[in-house]
């Protein structure tokens, strides 16, 4: 019987995560765009950290960043397959690496929008959170720190693979 758990499975499944971070690494790495949106959202979820605001919205926010940089991923994947079956222009190229755009841009329009409907009423007068509400349950300020290192962290080997020249695909 094979566990789910078994050394086998376990590699699998590290390495899986591995090309999973080298794509979004990649992604921050080339597209500016994404790099872009990696900024906005960095700035909104430090925002959620200090600004009072309930679990319900920060999960909106979230979800709202997760859409836009799933979708400029997905993008990026579009084009660079659009690119390998042709080099030379073609209608239908065009279509999918337009309606691939038009996804990201929607997604962002909304991200926008709920970021103003969140914001708007708690900037004025400022309702700062306190260290207390963050470290208590659900533990919002756990879950916000979390996101934030993790971006930073793919931010930081997305430089990092910038700065040496290096393809992540190139190098497991």
């Amino acid at each position: 019987m094979h566990s789910v758990l078994s050394g086998e499975a376990m590699k699998g499944l590290v390495r899986s995560f591995r090309y999973a971070f080298n794509g979004m690494a990649y992604a921050l790495a080339t597209q500016r765009n994404m790099r872009v949106h990696f900024l906005a959202a960095f700035v909104v979820i430090f925002l959620c950290t200090v600004i009072s605001i309930n679990v319900l919205q920060i999960t909106t926010v979230l979800f709202s960043i997760a859409l836009v940089i799933t979708l400029e991923m997905v993008n990026t994947a579009i084009e660079h397959v659009v690119d390998m079956v042709t080099s030379e222009f073609h209608p239908l190229a065009k279509v999918a690496k337009d309606v691939a755009a038009a996804a990201v841009l929607i997604a962002a329009a909304n991200a926008v929008a709920v970021a103003y409907l969140v914001f708007y009423d708690k900037l004025n007068p400022i309702h700062w959170r306190t260290l207390r509400t963050l470290l208590q349950p659900p533990f919002i300020g756990v879950v916000l720190i979390g996101v934030l290192c993790l971006m930073v962290a793919v931010s930081g080997y997305a430089v990092h693979l910038r700065l040496r020249g290096k393809d992540v695909h190139t190098s497991g």
